[in-house]
């Protein structure tokens, strides 16, 4: 299991130091002389959670050149996208779909997994009762390279348990919170130690 830990600017890049990967929000923040590591490249557009509300191919193309620039492990695209804009990226590729509305139906969830085109898929939904999780949960159970959690302070839980149903990755804070429910770094580091799940 690798921790992320997701930064919004320069500054917070040195909290990350613990984290297995660093995912960089370059649409909360800029980002210069960056030392080497093992990053994730995000640009997130307005309509799925971020902050960009730029042109399409301009934001592409930031992802494109900036993933080159740090030699990036994984590029974070969304799930909408055409076939042919996961073809231009050299790294892994984590596959993402975001709801703030709702959780869909487990059979719409399923087919997005199955048509996944990244090395990894990712579900992170609006959660408004314990049955959204039952439908992540056995998606977690059934599927490799799957993280699937839910957002909200209320289904906090879902990210830790994510990790135990074999989630690869799980997405954690440092500095200022970036989603409600995210775990800080230290704070999810500690609860896999007394777990027995990390050093």
């Amino acid at each position: 299991m690798m921790l992320v830990a997701t930064v919004s600017s320069q500054e917070e890049i040195p909290l990350a130091d613990k984290a297995d990967l660093i995912e960089l929000r370059l649409d909360l923040g800029k980002f210069e002389r960056l030392r080497s590591g093992r990053y994730i490249v995000t640009l997130r557009r307005k309509v799925d959670g971020g902050r960009y509300e730029g042109n399409e191919e301009e934001r592409i193309e930031q992802l494109k050149s900036f993933a080159k620039k740090v030699y990036a492990e994984f590029v974070d695209l969304e799930q909408s996208l055409g076939d042919e804009i996961f073809k231009l990226f050299d790294c892994k590729i984590i596959e993402s779909y975001h709801n703030f509305k709702e959780t869909p139906r487990y059979e719409v969830l399923k087919d997005l997994v199955e048509s996944k085109r990244g090395d990894y898929f990712k579900i992170a939904t609006m959660g408004n009762s314990m049955e959204d999780w039952r439908k992540l949960a056995k998606l977690l159970l059934e599927y490799e390279n799957l993280i699937a959690f839910l957002m909200g302070e209320e289904f906090k839980f879902t990210r830790l348990a994510s990790l135990l149903l074999g989630a690869p990755m799980v997405y954690c804070y440092v500095g200022n919170k970036k989603a409600p429910g995210q775990f800080e770094l230290g704070e999810m580091i500690e609860t896999l130690r007394l777990l027995g799940l990390r050093p």
